[in-house]
């Protein structure tokens, strides 16, 4: 009952909060009067820019009106995903409008005229040509621009992307402004690994797949662009420390049929493909989509701890060899529906697979108090075999009105995942030398089963209040269950396999969140201002069935939200940012289970385990010239009840007492704080030559006073993107990153950095494209930390096959648009919406 009663509550706040919203949007409003003898601001600019050639929108492309009697700056706008922009509050007069988008040369449209008797001009599609300029018999186009900053993002277009060629989401990361992949492929955008993952504006964790799981089966051909929202507003899913990256797919609605097929290999036994088709006949819009992937990868690894007892020091040496093959095969389906002008509906169902095997070996060299007398040496041997099958299927409504920007959305979505992990571990002792092995052998083996399934429904709604304002509103419910049982088996010295219940475990975790928003825009003269709340209630439950031992957390949380932005002449504005966001333990930070990566290592949850609460400031400029653009900007996060996962050395768990073991678990310390700097600049060298560079600082400061535990961190990363047109259908990429050393709570990493470069040719009249990429061109990629406790130090160093060459061919099925239909990613509250503030930006 208690339950039901929080819910109620919730219920009627939900009503009561919509009840408000009818009367608002009912009222009239009212207009602006003149103010003294300035004329009325009575006329509207609006229209839609496209590129000439493939009549492609231009998303955020700056549109300046400019008075046509001295080139003064009077208002302007930026274009949304659809390209289309709308200046309000004109006053009477004549104007030009100028036209700037990065890869482009400035464009001037004349003779628009606003008067009293027609106070709207409509400039209709815009088509803008980019520069072409001929060198000898060599004709050089500009390419559409890499990176466009928007309102609350940074949208880096990968779709031509060549050093990514035959690789995956994980390999495009790499390559993002703001963002990081280390080791294991978990991402991080400004230092933090708390980031909220979207495919198409839709988690990629509802059905239990991690962020770089779900990243890891989409082919790098497939991905149009990645948008990066560092500071989210009202709308979004307030989940993750840092933002969000939206990864956005190709897409494809024009009249008839087409498709595009992609074909890639790879040296170190990388092989993957894709097809995707699409039919369009009058309402109807039928869409299907295939890709597989093959991979082989060997890695390798050492380390060596030093631990501390009373006056004892002992030493652990490993040496680690492994091998992982994994493939994937992915299916969609789908159609678009569109009932009139003003009603869509949208279905797919999308079906995804996937096996990876891995076999690691890891050589144990165990010394006591001098590390030149080996007193135990065995070898582990670690095979794994796991099979993911999981359905998503998903269906859209997109309802338009007259009055311009009005519109309702629905969605809901449902999905299911089967996981079925097999482990096998033998481990053999050898005596003083690894040539004679004695005969003390253990074998051991475990199975994981994972039954999860996500079920959300999302409805949005954005009503205009006049010419300058808007309000949106809407509530999202979420709720997801994850059934995970586990068995661990040993083979006694009577031949058979007994369970260690010491070892196995069975877990369900049950998760309900229960949201709603508001959020009010409206313009102030050159200022835009967008504020909102959103409040999320949420209740979660755990049970060790294994020992029938249960825990819940319920708790309501409230998120404000606020973005002012000024616009300024001559291209630039500056805006400032704050929302609040939460972090919360998913659950396997909260099942208390020992997981054992060896007799050595053993990782375990935290059932008290409370959600992180952050505070996000931002503070950013942007500034467009000609052929450059700029856009620096500063932030500070404030984490309070910060999760932080940290190692000490114990001798009491259950079954090993006695046997120095490494335990790694998570508690809430008591506050993080971060901030840093960004620099992002995008530069048109020449008509052929454009190039991206980004500059990174951030200094985090956890204070752990409730554990005494502190930690104070600096770092810095660089990264450049270097894209060449050499004519004749050829082009060319560069690319590297380098990432400074990190100190952590109690560890500290070591630099990474690595280059990559890639050529691509067109055949076929561009019908065709071959590709040719080699990654971490110097074989640089390499993970070394150093971690510290008070009774222990150790040194680790891993690194796998990252240099790589891969060959590509790409065919385009009657003309399948190398650049694919901005469309808007439906988000569920968490992804795009092209009716974001921008449009009262003047």
């Amino acid at each position: 009952m208690k339950r039901l009663s929080k819910f109620n509550i919730f219920i009627f706040f939900v009503f009561f909060l919509f009840s408000g919203i009818t009367e608002v949007i009912s009222q009239p409003v009212q207009g602006r009067a003149s103010q003294g003898g300035e004329l009325p601001r009575i006329g509207k600019v609006s229209g839609t820019i496209v590129d000439s050639e493939d009549s492609q929108p231009l998303i955020y492309a700056s549109v300046v009106l400019n008075s046509q009697s001295d080139s003064i700056m009077v208002s302007g706008a930026i274009t949304d995903e659809q390209g289309k922009f709308t200046i309000d509050l004109v006053p009477p007069g004549s104007y030009f409008v100028t036209i700037n988008y990065v890869g482009y040369p400035p464009q001037n449209y004349n003779s628009i005229r606003i008067t009293f008797r027609e106070p709207e001009y409509d400039l209709g599609v815009v088509e803008v040509s980019p520069s072409v300029q001929m060198l000898g018999e060599v004709t050089v186009e500009a390419a559409r621009s890499l990176m466009e900053t928007g309102l609350d993002r940074r949208v880096i277009n990968v779709g031509q992307e060549i050093t990514a060629i035959g690789g995956t989401a994980i390999d495009i990361m790499q390559n993002i402004p703001s963002v990081a992949v280390d080791f294991d492929g978990n991402v991080s955008l400004r230092g933090s690994t708390n980031v909220t993952i979207l495919i198409d504006g839709r988690p990629s964790t509802l059905t239990g797949l991690s962020g770089p799981e779900a990243l890891q089966q989409i082919p790098a051909e497939m991905i149009d662009r990645v948008e990066v929202i560092t500071n989210p507003s009202a709308r979004f899913n307030p989940e993750g420390t840092s933002g969000i990256i939206n990864v956005v797919l190709k897409e494809q609605r024009r009249p008839g049929y087409n498709g595009l097929l992609s074909l890639n290999a790879g040296s170190a036994g990388a092989y993957s493909g894709s097809l995707n088709l699409n039919y369009k006949i009058n309402n109807w819009n039928f869409f299907t989509n295939y890709s597989g992937r093959l991979s082989d990868t060997d890695s390798y690894g050492n380390s060596l701890r030093e631990t501390f007892f009373d006056e004892n020091t002992n030493f652990m040496d490993q040496d680690i060899t492994g091998n992982m093959g994994m493939g994937s095969n992915n299916v969609q389906i789908g159609f678009d529906y569109n009932f009139n002008s003003k009603n869509t509906l949208t279905f797919s169902s999308r079906y995804n697979n996937w096996n990876r095997n891995s076999d690691n070996l890891t050589e144990y060299t165990l010394y006591r108090d001098f590390i030149t007398n080996p007193n135990s040496l065995f070898l582990m041997d670690n095979g794994t075999d796991m099979l993911h099958n999981s359905f998503n299927h998903q269906l859209n409504f997109r309802r338009t009105y007259d009055q311009r920007h009005r519109e309702l959305t629905a969605d809901i979505a449902f999905s299911t995942r089967n996981m079925d992990r097999n482990e096998n571990f033998i481990q053999q002792f050898f005596n003083q030398n690894w040539e004679t092995p004695n005969d003390l052998t253990n074998l051991e083996r475990s199975n994981m089963n994972g039954q999860n399934w996500s079920l959300s429904s999302q409805l949005d709604y954005v009503h205009p209040l006049g010419d300058d304002s808007k309000f949106e509103t809407g509530y999202r419910i979420q709720l997801r269950e994850m059934d995970s049982e586990f068995n661990f088996e040993q083979f006694n010295d009577d031949g058979l396999w007994v369970n260690d219940f010491n070892r196995s475990n069975h877990f369900l975790y049950n998760e309900q969140i229960f949201a709603v928003y508001g959020m009010y825009a409206t313009m102030l003269g050159k200022f835009s201002l967008q504020a909102g709340l959103r409040a999320e209630q949420t209740f979660v439950e755990g049970n060790q069935l294994t020992i029938d031992d249960t825990f819940t957390k319920n708790y309501l949380n409230l998120f404000p939200t606020m973005h002012l932005r000024r616009s300024f002449e001559n291209n630039q504005s500056a805006q400032i940012s704050y929302t609040r966001r939460i972090n919360r333990p998913n659950n396997r930070d909260l099942n208390p289970f020992m997981r054992y990566s060896s007799e050595y290592e053993v990782s375990m949850g935290n059932p008290k385990l409370d959600p992180e609460l952050i505070n996000s400031f931002e503070i950013g400029y942007t500034r467009f010239w000609e052929t450059t653009t700029l856009n620096p900007s500063i932030f500070y996060r404030q984490t309070d009840g910060m999760m932080t996962r940290f190692g000490r050395v114990v001798t009491d768990l259950p079954g090993l007492e006695g046997r120095e073991v490494t335990l790694m678990t998570f508690e809430n310390l008591n506050r993080g704080t971060s901030y840093g700097a960004e620099l992002v600049i995008n530069q048109k060298i020449t008509n052929w030559w454009n190039m991206n560079g980004t500059f990174s600082y951030f200094r985090s400061i956890i204070d752990g006073a409730q554990m005494e535990l502190e930690s104070d961190s600096y770092s810095w990363s660089g990264r450049f993107v270097s894209n060449m047109n050499l004519g004749n259908g050829w082009n060319m990429q560069v690319n590297g990153f380098y990432r400074s050393p990190i100190v952590m709570l109690n560890a500290e990493i070591d630099a990474m950095y690595m280059m990559n470069a890639g050529v691509r040719k067109n055949i076929w009249g561009n019908s065709g494209t071959i590709s040719l990429n080699i990654s971490d061109i110097f074989n640089t990629m390499r993970f070394s930390l150093y971690n510290y406790g008070d009774n222990f130090t150790m040194n680790m160093d891993r690194w796998r096959t990252s240099r790589v060459i891969t060959l590509g061919f790409t065919y385009r099925i009657n003309e399948f648009e190398r650049r694919n239909n901005n469309r808007r990613a439906r988000d569920n509250g968490n992804g795009d919406d092209s009716m974001d503030f921008d449009v009262f930006e003047m």
